[in-house]
């Protein structure tokens, strides 16, 4: 079965951060390639969206899109809902979902 993904305020906020940085310290390719792998996730996480990391604690799942980026995500019952992309280097405390 195929859920349909849903992308909340902050999911978009927070991936077109990502984006912007990327524009200001990287190529183009690298942008392209940040995008390629995002949809690629993404097309997983709606075909198998229990396959990743689930947190009780936060009550959702993390995908990691690339060493730095990983996204969030919780699974209600015939779609997916991105909640945010999060930069893996920032203190995991200040992470609130």
């Amino acid at each position: 079965m195929n859920y349909t993904v849903k992308w909340l305020p902050e999911a978009e906020l927070t991936y077109a951060l990502v984006l912007e940085y990327l524009e200001e310290n990287w190529t183009l390719k690298e942008i392209e390639k940040f995008i390629d792998r995002t949809d690629e996730v993404i097309n997983f996480i709606s075909q198998n969206p229990e396959q990743y990391l689930y947190s009780r604690k936060k009550q959702s799942y993390r995908a990691v899109v690339t060493k730095h980026v990983s996204s969030y995500y919780k699974i209600q019952s015939t779609e997916i809902e991105l909640l945010i992309f999060w930069d893996n280097r920032q203190d995991p405390e200040k992470l609130k979902l």
